[in-house]
């Protein structure tokens, strides 16, 4: 309904540029998709947002943004997870033509890309999304922030904002498991076994094994 309270988008905006980003600078050979194609996302992306904050939340501009943004986030993680396996498989099947410097930097951005994908998966997820944590239409969240039990730390009807969700899905990836926020719904145990499965994949085998071909 346009009465309800629409979410700042920006620090979304921010997330899907810093993807398209990480994404555009790998190598060619470890992509699975022209670079600019997310470029295109991106817009697609940016534009259904705007949209919302100009049309006050016209109901049909939220549930085109809800649409298009879980296409988008979901395509880049499939993009993402694609360019990761190509970089295993090379690594298996061509080691003599590897090169040491580049897996390596390919790496980090793969990791850096789930980080940030996830951030917004996070985000779009989380108690049946921005709008609806920000109007508390929904009762059940998918995380369970420490904020949310603490009223001594935190100003009342304290809701989790995108940094939240960047610290919950580097954390998770660096840890290979929540350390903050716990996952609370079947979906969100699955998103973080996900998210941790290409983060151990990413450090143990590709990173580590480029660094072991640069010694």
């Amino acid at each position: 309904m346009t009465s309800d309270r629409i979410a700042p988008r920006y620090g979304a905006v921010l997330i899907v540029c810093a993807i398209v980003a990480v994404i555009a600078v790998l190598p060619e050979r470890y992509q699975i998709v022209p670079s600019w194609l997310g470029y295109v996302e991106a817009v697609i992306l940016i534009v259904p947002m705007t949209l919302v904050s100009l049309t006050h939340g016209q109901a049909f501009w939220r549930r085109t943004e809800r649409l298009v943004e879980f296409v988008a986030a979901g395509s880049a993680l499939v993009f993402n997870s694609a360019n990761l396996l190509l970089a295993a498989y090379n690594l298996v099947e061509n080691p003599s033509k590897l090169e040491p410097v580049t897996l390596f930097y390919t790496s980090i951005g793969i990791w850096a890309g789930n980080v940030l994908i996830f951030t917004l998966i996070y985000w779009l997820v989380d108690g049946g999304g921005p709008d609806a944590r920000l109007n508390h239409t929904s009762h059940y969240p998918d995380f369970d922030f420490p904020a949310m039990d603490d009223d001594a730390h935190v100003a009342p009807g304290w809701q989790p904002g995108m940094v939240d969700y960047l610290f919950l899905a580097f954390t998770t990836s660096t840890a290979f498991s929540p350390t903050e926020a716990m996952p609370l719904t079947p979906r969100a145990k699955i998103l973080v076994i996900v998210q941790s499965s290409i983060s151990l994949i990413t450090i143990v085998i590709v990173a580590a094994r480029s660094i072991n071909i640069l010694r």
